[in-house]
């Protein structure tokens, strides 16, 4: 994005457009002047560099000063001296006793200060104001393409156009999550609409006209030459109705609507920044389309006026015939509105409200772009470091329905089957809370809201059964009350859903894990309902169950889902398996062998040559009533003990 002071537009009958640069000869021409400028300079000092520029900028100010101003960030600026300027000028100010009025006075001053430094005096009179701007030195400079330069100032002439913007409005066909999940990413204030139910998405001239150009050049096989065999054309036709029928159910085009930077109560620049960046998000897009309302300032006061582009427009992309040079990538810029200079990173730049914000070095910088890149606030990356009992913690937005409207939630939760969205309430405003409600109404899944107080929200105002307060951290704690809500309602399902589930008991160990999830239902669950039923099978005296069980006990019938009553009582529940008893005698019978299992280690060896778990060895030294004897933590050292029937 360029410093608001650069942009040029055109403004006709309610409409505002910037002034894109053309690729023709002239300004590809300035674009390797001015390239090629920074180039020359690298080694010299950054003083030198800006009076040159301020040369060429008589032809055309505002132009050369914003291809300069990107020229800028891809040049790193160093102080390059022989002692640091700041301990220079201190040794140099000691020396003198703080003034020297005459030239003999500076000189010998200066021989002092050297001399203490153990530099030349020539050396220490380069460093002295070597951290000034103009002084400092250009040390690397990464060139672009011509074209690619020229680019990238139409990129961000619409990103600085776009930081005045009320609202934008995007219509894409196809493939929209990635701009989607930038959108979450960025922390922006959207909705999302299937564009399908109001009626689609029109192309226009140009865009008709790149598709075509597109499929000549993505197609030159002859027509003769694509005719397939019956077989195969049938084949292909199949496959291609399976893919409709799978994708039925997807978003063909979609229409978000976005809350622009002025429309907040107070500019932030955090905002528009990030709503600049998602721009060239959309431009690696096919098939999209954009309209936005910008205020304008002018001599007639404040007006909204109307901003339009589509993925048909000239001015972001050029030809390599035309250019003459290959293609570069260009590099993710720091989106400050900056107020003077070119953009090359020393001293201090002005923030948004007047107050001087210190510049971040490259390093700096791409490490930040980097961390908002998965988290756009300090909430969400604190929610994702948070355990919430086992629960499964994910940051991938699942499109969720909302009438004729999309919902797309910060996280989700998932456990045991069972998935709970979240989303922390960020930037917005009463119109926005007011589409967000409307949405909610119609989400059909649960949904969590964690609000922050500082918005001055109420309950009332949302109609999720699960709303959040909280301060200045996340209430993991309340969060977690809620889910296990869910997981008490899902454990009562599943103990309904098992009574009518056939479980059938053979071989010598069940396990319990592999049969919840082959049936989708929650191990506790199943693990509760066969304790109830295994104690109700033992117990002495005869219980509904047992009389029932004993009914079909002669014909060796299976009584409805239970299964035989005879496999019950020859079967044991231990943890996550039912144990044979048969297999139970056989490891008793080999921890009973003489020396063959006198320590605990002794007696993990055979639970291991039998393929049981670590979690199986105490509950079945436990069944078969053996105590064990701790000595220190070396289960070496560790004695078992049988304990004798009463």
């Amino acid at each position: 994005m360029l410093t608001s002071d650069l942009l040029v537009t055109r403004i006709s009958r309610g409409k505002i457009r910037p002034a894109y640069s053309v690729f023709d000869s002239e300004n590809l021409e300035l674009a390797g002047l001015l390239i090629e400028t920074f180039r020359q300079h690298v080694g010299k000092t950054y003083g030198d560099l800006l009076t040159e520029l301020e040369g060429y900028e008589e032809m055309n100010y505002r132009f050369i000063r914003g291809l300069s101003q990107l020229l800028g960030r891809r040049a790193v600026v160093e102080t390059s001296s022989a002692v640091d300027p700041s301990r220079a000028r201190e040794a140099v100010f000691e020396a003198c006793g703080g003034m020297a009025l005459f030239p003999e006075e500076r000189q010998k001053a200066l021989q002092i200060a050297a001399k203490n430094l153990l530099v030349s005096v020539s050396d220490l009179e380069k460093s002295l104001w070597a951290d000034l701007e103009e002084n400092q030195v250009l040390k690397e400079f990464d060139p672009p393409a011509p074209a690619e330069l020229l680019r990238q100032y139409n990129i961000s002439l619409t990103q600085t156009l776009l930081f005045r913007a009320i609202d934008l409005d995007i219509w894409i066909k196809g493939d929209f999550q990635r701009v989607l999940w930038k959108i979450l990413r960025f922390g922006l204030m959207y909705s999302l609409e299937d564009a399908q139910e109001e009626g689609g998405i029109k192309e226009t001239e140009g865009e008709k006209k790149l598709i075509k150009e597109n499929e000549r050049k993505e197609s030159p096989v002859k027509e003769s030459e694509r005719k397939e065999s019956p077989v195969k054309e049938s084949e292909r036709k199949k496959n291609k109705r399976n893919d409709e029928n799978e994708e039925i159910e997807k978003l063909k085009s979609v229409h978000l609507h976005l809350d622009g930077p002025a429309s907040l109560f107070r500019m932030s620049e955090r905002y528009g920044n990030s709503f600049a960046k998602l721009f060239p998000v959309l431009l690696n897009t096919k098939g999209w389309r954009l309209k936005a309302g910008i205020l304008h300032k002018g001599y007639q006061g404040k007006r909204i006026l109307e901003f339009s582009l589509d993925s048909s427009e000239e001015a972001f992309r050029f030809m390599r015939k035309v250019s003459g040079y290959p293609e570069s990538v260009s590099r993710d810029y720091q989106f400050a509105e900056e107020k003077k200079g070119y953009g090359i990173e020393t001293g201090m730049e002005t923030g948004n409200e007047g107050q001087p914000v210190e510049r971040q070095s490259v390093a700096q910088e791409v490490e930040t772009d980097a961390a908002s890149e998965v988290f756009d606030s300090a909430f969400e990356q604190q929610f994702a470091s948070l355990s919430f009992g086992g629960w499964d913690v994910r940051r991938e937005p699942a499109i969720l329905k909302a009438g004729r409207f999309a919902f797309v939630p910060d996280f989700s939760l998932q456990k045991n089957g069972i998935k709970v969205y979240a989303e922390i309430v960020g930037f917005w405003t009463p119109e926005y809370l007011k589409k967000k409600v409307e949405k909610l109404k119609e989400v059909k899944e649960p949904v969590i809201l964690l609000i922050n107080r500082k918005l001055k929200c109420s309950e009332k105002d949302f109609p999720a059964q699960d709303v959040i307060f909280f301060d200045r951290k996340i209430p993991a704690n309340e969060v977690t009350q809620v889910l296990r809500k869910y997981e008490e309602k899902k454990l009562a399902e599943d103990r309904s859903r098992i009574h009518e589930i056939e479980i059938p008991l053979s071989g010598e160990m069940i396990n319990l894990e592999k049969i919840a999830a082959r049936n989708g239902v929650m191990l506790e669950a199943l693990k509760k309902v066969l304790e109830e039923r295994f104690e109700k099978i033992q117990e002495p005296e005869k219980s509904e169950v047992r009389e029932k069980f004993e009914g079909y006990r002669d014909s060796g019938k299976e009584h409805e889902n239970i299964g035989n009553y005879r496999d019950y009582r020859e079967y044991v529940l231990l943890e996550n398996y039912i144990i044979h008893r048969q297999l139970l005698e056989k490891i008793n019978l080999e921890l009973e062998k003489p020396g063959a299992a006198e320590t605990y280690a002794d007696a993990v060896k055979i639970f291991e040559d039998f393929g049981f778990d670590s979690g199986l060895h105490y509950p079945v030294l436990e069944h078969l009533k053996y105590r064990v004897i701790w000595a220190g933590l070396s289960e070496e050292n560790a004695k078992i003990k049988k304990i004798p029937d009463r």
